[in-house]
């Protein structure tokens, strides 16, 4: 069974006329009448009789007639479903990001591809790079925003930015502008979750540095962690960016090194985005370079 056989069985149900279908269809009439009669063949039934100039449904023509509509109603659907989603009307996205990329800069560049593309459903996963990498593995995120480099996947570079110690406005640090790495040997650390891409910097600074930091509060996540040093329970690594909008913490730039992270865009090499993934991508390397 063929779908042009049911448009053209439909059509012909409604017209009762072969010619008057065959127009609708715009195909010829004789050719519309040999493929009724190929139909029929396939099902071994009459569809039709003919009553002087004007085709008659039969029994099994009646049977037949409310699925074959059914039919052709679902694939009208599903063909209008890819028109839209081509158009960019509908859709669904998924992207991941860290926290402070989520916080500060994702919810008016989000905001913004929304009021252009209404229809499409925007979803949002915020980890570290190490989560962010397994779930674009299993597919559950189209696109994430992680620091780089990452390996085995697509990436566009976005931007770099600062990382900063964070302290709290009453440490006795809070005073100072700059800091040498050596000098936070004596200072408590609050370390962000196994997978956060700034657990193993801070790890690595420190040792750099060449002390093992002492750590007073170990898994936190990005607003626990600036929580917590704001009240003094010790010193943290973060981006300058995390800090903006911030309350009772102060940024001290660390001056015998230079720490920064850069973020990129990243997807799947091996999957072909949607429509709704492909507009996103270009939107957000676009917004989040500039």
């Amino acid at each position: 069974m063929e779908l042009r056989h049911l448009r053209y069985f439909e059509a012909i149900a409604r017209h009762q006329h072969v010619t008057r279908a065959a127009r609708e269809l715009h195909i010829a009439q004789p050719s519309l009448s040999k493929q009724l009669r190929v139909f029929e063949t396939e099902l071994g039934v009459a569809l039709f009789s003919r009553v002087g100039r004007r085709l008659e449904i039969t029994d099994a023509g009646e049977l037949l007639l409310p699925y074959a509509r059914r039919i052709l109603r679902e694939v009208a659907d599903a063909e209008q479903m890819f028109q839209q989603r081509a158009a960019l009307d509908v859709g669904r996205v998924s992207i991941g990001s860290p926290p402070t990329v989520g916080t500060h800069l994702l919810p008016r560049a989000l905001a913004d591809f929304n009021g252009r593309y209404r229809g499409i459903q925007l979803e949002l996963h915020e980890a570290g790079t190490g989560r962010l990498l397994q779930l674009l593995a299993e597919g559950a995120v189209d696109l994430a925003v992680v620091s780089l480099p990452v390996d085995d996947v697509a990436c566009a570079e976005l931007f770099s930015e600062e990382l900063v110690v964070a302290v709290s406005e009453h440490h006795p640090l809070a005073e100072r502008k700059t800091i040498r790495g050596a000098e936070l040997v004596e200072h408590e650390f609050i370390l962000f979750p196994q997978g956060y891409e700034l657990r193993e910097r801070t790890l690595a600074f420190c040792r750099a540095a060449g002390f093992e930091p002492r750590i007073v509060l170990d898994g936190g996540e990005m607003d626990t962690v600036l929580r917590f040093a704001a009240v003094g329970l010790g010193v943290t690594i973060v981006p300058r960016l995390a800090l903006e909008g911030t309350e009772g913490l102060v940024a001290i730039r660390i001056s015998d090194v230079s720490l920064a992270r850069t973020l990129g865009l990243i997807w799947r090499r091996e999957r072909d985005l949607s429509p709704a993934a492909t507009a996103l991508r270009q939107f957000l390397i676009d917004r989040l370079r500039a």
